[in-house]
């Protein structure tokens, strides 16, 4: 545990799912309705640093939150992703990973999926991209729902 990471020090509170070497919450900053963090227990800056049991544990958390999003919120499709180093947009020195439900019609331009991340086109300015994250994040009734959920999986 490192005492500057947000995530060695998060308000337990946050969390939607925990099991013994992952665990999952909502992002601060939600791209879409549902956009979920999951992330290793242990304080690691690689993928490469995840033992074969954390590993196998945080593809379970991840197939047990994304199920529990399709049936909550019943998004078209889903993004998987992770950012690895700082050229790529990583701003948190420990490893997670984004779970984004995709909706058809949640962006101008969504072809191409994640290949896009490099293209030189904005579909947003800051001012529709603050809108979006109070938009997108879920209310307290939905958070409580969406755990429900995932602790009868």
């Amino acid at each position: 545990m490192i005492e500057s990471c947000p995530f060695c020090n998060l308000d337990k509170e946050r969390l939607i799912f925990e099991n013994n070497f992952s665990y999952a919450l909502l992002d601060i900053y939600p791209v879409t309705k549902g956009h979920t963090l999951i992330i290793p227990k242990r304080h690691i800056l690689s993928i490469e640093e995840l033992n074969k049991d954390e590993f196998f544990e945080l593809f379970d958390t991840f197939l047990k939150v994304k199920n529990a999003l399709k049936n909550f919120l019943n998004p078209q499709g889903f993004n998987f992703g992770i950012n690895i180093g700082e050229a790529s947009g990583q701003s948190i020195e420990h490893i997670h990973f984004h779970l984004i439900p995709r909706y058809f019609g949640d962006t101008k331009f969504p072809d191409g999926g994640i290949r896009k991340v490099t293209m030189d086109f904005i579909d947003f300015n800051v001012y529709d991209l603050k809108e979006r994250w109070i938009k997108n994040k879920l209310k307290e009734d939905e958070i409580k729902k969406l755990k429900e959920i995932l602790n009868s999986i």
